[in-house]
């Protein structure tokens, strides 16, 4: 018995816990939900039915929905809803404790639009075909309804409704106002009444547009003026004015004016390009118009650009003497050109040429566009002058040049370039190409100025000229130096020869004594009073006589005897005469 409650007891147990197995369901999954819209619109208006529907793709049964409009929480439960607002809509999806939530979607739904009449006529005469626009500024398919007061308008033989247009066979019973409405087809939505447009019967004239300046296209800052004209009755008539199509409206733009017939651009902007129209407006019968005039296309740049300079042979430095040219040039028509260095009076012209360009040439300049008060200004350019290399010319003076009288004439250029020379005499060239010159001396040629510079293939084809070299009593004076020198040498010459003469040919001094010696020798070179030369120019006729004598009496007083090799004389001492010594024999 026992047993058997534990068993009972045992299968209770299990089929409670299968029970519970059984209940217990996994967790659901479930897809992001998706907005969707039930029509395929792109402008969508507030006229129309909108159902939102919330698509959960793959999603389990039995779920729950909740809209939301801007993060409020609409009170909506159901698969779909009407949506009659524009704003930002959300769903979410719930199923017991699991829910998703969608995306948000923006529903925009406008105001149907407004219609407007447009028509280049607000006056007509009898007989003439007028025709009125119902215009719309959406894309879609839309039919037009025209109404004439409060009365519908049908198409018969003086009326024709094509489309958005309304065409008038004009007669009288045409005066009045006129206005349509339009019906968007397949859509419930209908339009409001467009604002009455009033036609008046009459013949209308026809106006005439200019502009000043003449040209048609200008840049920021510029004035012009555009005039529209009425032949026929000018004093009844005012003006409208239209730019690309659409009416210029009053005091909406500060640059522009509408003075009289005149529309007065004080300073042009890019927005102001377009194609400009008028018409004529009755002042009495407002408002009739005539019909546009012909377009004027107007053209304002962005931004204005520099004046444009032309380099014609530029180079970052010029040498003296070569040519600069220069263009100022800015696009369209009109303009006038001005040339400025610095504070210098301008140049009014759109070339600027420089000749022969100086280093006072050297400077900033920049040139002006203008036209009417308007004016533009080029960068500033720079004109760099460089001296071309100088020529020095120099005299040789050669031997050969001084014995004949000619003249070498040297030109160089210390530029480490290699140089052919051109060569002048008086300003006439001369055929000679090398650096040297070889010029006869003669009286035409020392009167002659001489110059040279050097020429090459590539910048600076030629050197400065050289200074002017004229001879003049250079020759001359060679010639006098020549002859000096020679006299000089001359005399150098024979005074050595004299001196080396008198030096072998001269004969002591013996000075009158009892007795004579045979022998001399040369006493101290300290004793010796005189070189020769000295005694040359010093002595005196005097003196002269007197060497002569003692040479007489030293040839007749002197005896010399030779006895076996042995010179024998008189025992006297030694005497000095004149630096020499005697000796006796002993």
């Amino acid at each position: 018995m026992e047993r058997f409650k534990i068993f009972l007891l045992t299968v209770a147990v299990s089929v409670q816990v299968k029970s519970q197995d059984s209940t217990t369901e996994p967790p659901v999954q479930i897809p992001k939900p998706q907005i969707t819209l039930n029509v395929a619109h792109k402008v969508l208006y507030k006229t129309e039915r909108v159902t939102l529907s919330c698509e959960v793709t793959g999603g389990p049964p039995g779920l729950q929905y909740d809209w939301y409009k801007n993060s409020e929480d609409l009170g909506e439960h159901q698969h779909n809803i009407t949506a009659s607002d524009s704003g930002k809509y959300e769903c979410k999806a719930t199923k017991g404790a699991m829910s998703e939530k969608s995306d948000s979607y923006t529903l925009t739904l406008e105001d149907p639009p407004q219609p407007q009449v447009r028509s280049d006529w607000t006056e007509a005469f009898h007989g003439e075909k007028v025709s009125l626009q119902c215009v719309i500024q959406a894309s879609e398919n839309w039919n037009y309804m025209w109404f004439k007061g409060q009365n519908k308008i049908v198409s018969n033989d003086e009326t024709n409704i094509q489309g958005n247009t309304l065409t008038l066979s004009v007669q009288s019973s045409h005066d009045g106002e006129y206005v349509c409405q339009a019906e968007l087809q397949g859509r419930k939505v209908t339009t409001a009444k467009s604002t009455p447009y009033s036609l008046t019967v009459r013949e209308l004239p026809k106006p005439e547009l200019s502009i000043t300046p003449e040209w048609k296209t200008f840049y920021p800052t510029e004035k012009l003026t555009l005039k529209c004209s009425v032949k026929e009755d000018s004093d009844k008539w005012g003006y409208e004015w239209f730019r690309n199509g659409a009416p210029l409206p009053k005091d909406k733009d500060k640059d522009i004016s509408f003075p009289g017939n005149t529309l007065s651009i004080s300073s042009a902007k890019a927005v102001h390009s377009g194609q400009y129209t008028c018409r004529g407006r009755h002042l009495k019968r407002t408002p009739v118009t005539t019909g546009e005039t012909g377009a004027v296309q107007l053209l304002v740049y962005d931004t204005t650009p520099k004046a444009a300079i032309t380099k014609r042979e530029w180079f970052e430095l010029f040498y003296t003497e070569e040519r600069v040219q220069l263009h100022c040039n800015m696009s369209g028509v009109g303009w006038k050109y001005h040339w400025y260095k610095g504070t210098n009076p301008p140049i009014i012209n759109p070339e600027l040429t420089i000749n022969s360009v100086s280093h006072a040439h050297t400077g900033d300049y920049h040139c002006k566009a203008q036209r009417g008060d308007f004016s533009v200004n080029s960068k500033t350019l720079q004109v760099r002058v460089q001296a071309r290399p100088p020529a020095s010319l120099t005299l040789e003076t050669e031997l050969s040049d001084i014995m004949t009288g000619d003249m070498t004439l040297r030109c160089n250029i210390t530029d480490g370039r290699q140089w052919n020379y051109t060569w002048f005499m008086n300003g006439q060239q001369l055929n000679e190409s090398s650096n040297v010159l070889k010029v006869a001396g003669n009286e035409e040629t020392i009167k002659s100025e001489f110059k040279c510079k050097g020429r090459n293939v590539v910048r600076p084809l030629y050197s400065a000229l050289s200074d002017g070299f004229i001879a003049n009593n250079i020759i001359f004076k060679r010639k006098i130096l020549l002859a000096i020198s020679g006299c000089l040498v001359c005399c150098i010459v024979i005074l050595i020869i004299g001196c080396i003469v008198l030096k072998i040919t001269r004969k002591p001094e013996v000075k009158e004594t009892p007795h004579t010696d045979l022998f001399f020798s040369m006493t101290d070179s300290k004793n010796q009073t005189a070189s020769p030369m000295k005694e040359y120019i010093d002595s005196s006729p005097t003196e002269l006589e007197e060497l002569q004598e003692k040479e007489e009496l030293i040839t007749d007083r002197t005896s010399v005897v030779h006895e076996d090799g042995v010179i024998k004389d008189e025992e006297t001492p030694a005497s000095e005469a004149n630096g020499l010594t005697s000796f006796k024999g002993r």
